[in-house]
């Protein structure tokens, strides 16, 4: 579910090279998930890690993305839900100033997964298209899908640039990380009810609370193995009592999605 809290965007990231040291925020009438006491991530920690800056009729809406071919994004459906417009940002860890690594692309084109319930977040699932393939780097590289079973107890780690408290009104201008451990549905059952379909949810197994919350959905969760970093989930919503609250926070599990991912993209 999506949550009444304030949020900003600073989109400088989209002005023109003269207004790139006065930076505009915006107000969001939208929030999406954050994260809370995150580390920051070093250049080129999350090559995949993609900025989303959604116009909807009357509205922007801010969230992540992750990069899984050089024309695809996934995404949350409830990022893309009714969207018109998208500025994507890749390579940069930073929403401000100058950074000859950021690239940024304007769309229009995506899919939202068919069944996708936007009041039950059943299938919080999409795809964003890029209008022409973006060139890799040491800044901008893919993830590589999961398609095995996501297991009870699997640590990753999600990333984003959402707020960093419950109080605070603007995203972090950096890119923040956390890492949450899976848990079993039936134990995320008892504080949401019901999970939606294709879900799962992750929490920190320690006494720092440590969170995702406005402006962080959408975003990937990836485990590294020994064959390299694998997206296992997107970040679809936390709990109504806040970011802080130490709930759990819900994921649309990557695996389950894996064939559908397949058959509209190829990747």
């Amino acid at each position: 579910m999506e949550f009444s809290l304030r949020v900003f965007v600073i989109f400088v990231i989209f002005a023109n090279a003269s207004t790139l040291a006065n930076p505009v925020l915006k107000p969001l009438k939208k929030p999406e998930p954050r994260i809370i006491n995150g580390d920051e991530a070093s250049s080129g920690q999350f090559p995949w890690q993609a900025a989303l800056y959604i116009t909807r009729p009357g509205e922007t809406t801010w969230c992540g993305g992750a990069l899984i071919s050089s024309r695809w994004i996934l995404t949350a459906g409830h990022c893309v839900h009714y969207a018109t417009h998208f500025k994507i940002a890749l390579g940069s860890n930073s929403l401000v100033g100058v950074d000859p690594d950021r690239v940024v692309i304007d769309t229009v084109q995506y899919i939202l997964h068919e069944n996708y319930n936007s009041n039950t977040l059943d299938n919080d699932i999409a795809l964003v298209m890029l209008p022409y393939a973006v060139t890799f780097n040491d800044k901008i590289q893919p993830v590589a899908l999961s398609s095995g079973t996501l297991s009870d107890g699997t640590t990753a780690t999600v990333s984003g640039w959402g707020l960093t408290s419950d109080s605070a009104s603007e995203p972090s201008t950096s890119l923040n990380y956390i890492s949450l451990t899976t848990i079993s549905n039936s134990n995320c059952n008892r504080v949401y009810g019901e999970l939606p379909t294709g879900a799962v949810c992750a929490q920190r197994t320690t006494s720092i609370v440590q969170s995702t919350c406005e402006g962080d959905s959408g975003g990937p969760f990836v485990t590294y193995t020994s064959s390299g970093p694998l997206h296992v989930g997107v970040v679809s919503f936390g709990h109504p009592d806040g970011c802080e609250s130490g709930n759990p926070v819900a994921f649309a599990r990557t695996d389950y999605y894996r064939n559908w991912i397949k058959l509209k993209t190829g990747v």
